[in-house]
């Protein structure tokens, strides 16, 4: 055996335990291959020495692989690393990474001395992430909803578009600032922290009100996660925020109807009893005084069957405005039923509310106009203060009732107190 078939076998048997495929390349024709090369391109050794290296290469890339080639041979200053495609015996079109160097023999022989490293899958992964990502950036863009991400400290990494619509402000004005810059209340974001904190990566449904670039108040609900990687340390918390501000108006304005009485917007009876047995409670805590008057119109029944319900429906408002006029703010109204109303007088002895009856009481001394009639509105009350055995807002208004049928029972137009 020559030297020179030594030294090919030796060549064989060094490249053949790399992991890339070597190759050599004289006058544009392979002169030598490795296993690896065989394997990339599915012929046998027998198939490549000695073809054309452009006969494997897609027609597409040929002009490139040619040119680059050509430059190498002409002592050209080119890349030494570059892409392109080849086309295996199958027929499948697969990318390739080439990196390739020049030597020259005694004769002047000049010959390519190449690898090609396999990269498709690392191709078509970064195609198909970078697709998922358009995909991704699409999606974002066009959702009516935010999609926000802020750091553990609070400041905003990434905000979707729609937040303009949201709140006002471009995600550019928003990145890089602390997200309680926008809060109504600053208090929100520990509030909201501790929740997804016990929420454990899953995520939750948390409400908060932001101030808008136009200084308005906005309702958003989120549904938010903080992020953990894989050894649980904490990255970050992303979220999904929608614009709720006509949902909360809508809940606010049932609440208020569930609250309210829908003719005085005063305190229905629930409400009433529900405040009323808080102030019971804050009474006994502290021992402070408390008193409740229970009342009712006189001769209401009569107004309505002569006048109509028109008339005695604006004779309920115009009661319920006189009582707001008067009493104090602290002071708590509500609307019992038909022509029957409650009253409670927090932090107040019997004598003092009984003063502030009587101010009720001048008011409506004078006839007033309703629509086209003239009355003369006068109660009936029955006046009380909290004992130590009143434990509910019942047994309080029971009492109260009591002393007013007595009112009644006296001729109406008067206030009958607990003794």
């Amino acid at each position: 055996m020559n030297s020179n078939g030594l030294s090919t076998q030796i060549l064989i048997a060094l490249t053949n335990h790399l992991q890339d495929a070597v190759f050599a390349v004289e006058e544009g024709c392979f002169i030598f291959v490795n296993q690896r090369v065989t394997d990339l391109f599915g012929y046998s050794e027998l198939d490549i020495i000695g073809q054309p290296i452009l006969d494997f290469v897609f027609e597409e890339d040929q002009p490139l692989v040619a040119a680059r080639y050509k430059a190498r041979l002409m002592g050209e200053q080119v890349e030494s690393e570059y892409s392109f495609r080849i086309v295996t015996k199958s027929g499948e079109v697969r990318e390739v990474n080439m990196r390739v160097g020049l030597t020259q023999d005694d004769e002047h022989s000049t010959t390519l001395i190449g690898s090609l490293q396999d990269i498709t899958d690392a191709v078509q992964t970064r195609a198909a992430l970078e697709h998922s990502q358009a995909d991704i950036e699409s999606i974002l863009n066009n959702m009516p909803d935010v999609f926000y991400r802020t750091d553990m400290n609070g400041v905003i990494t990434l905000m979707s578009p729609s937040c303009h619509e949201v709140i006002g402000y471009t995600p550019e004005e928003m990145i890089g600032r602390p997200m309680v810059d926008f809060y109504c209340d600053a208090s929100d974001r520990e509030r909201i922290v501790q929740a997804l904190t016990e929420g454990e990566g899953k995520a939750q449904l948390v409400e908060a009100c932001l101030r808008h670039k136009d200084q308005s108040s906005v309702w958003i609900s989120s549904n938010a996660y903080i992020r953990y990687d894989e050894s649980g340390e904490v990255i970050c918390i992303e979220g999904i925020s929608r614009n709720d501000t006509d949902r909360k108006a809508l809940e606010e304005r049932l609440a208020k109807l569930a609250k309210y009485d829908g003719l005085t917007k005063l305190l229905n009876r629930r409400a009433f009893l529900e405040e009323a047995a808080h102030q019971i409670e804050i009474a006994h805590r502290y021992h402070r005084p408390l008193s409740m008057m229970m009342l009712d119109l006189d001769w209401f029944k009569t107004i309505n069957d002569r006048y109509g319900h028109y008339i005695g429906d604006e004779t309920l408002v115009y009661f319920s405005h006189a009582c707001q006029a008067v009493l104090r703010k602290t002071d708590i109204v509500g609307r019992m039923g038909g022509e029957e109303f409650a009253v409670l007088f927090p932090e107040t002895s019997g004598e003092f509310a009984n003063d502030m009856v009587e101010r009720l009481r001048s008011r409506l001394s004078n006839p007033i106009d309703v629509g086209s009639v003239t009355l003369k509105i006068t109660f009936s009350a029955g006046l009380i203060t909290l004992k130590s055995d009143d434990h509910s807002a019942e047994m309080m208004l029971k009492r109260a009732d009591q002393l007013l049928y007595q009112a009644k029972e006296n001729g109406r137009d008067q206030i009958v107190i607990e003794s």
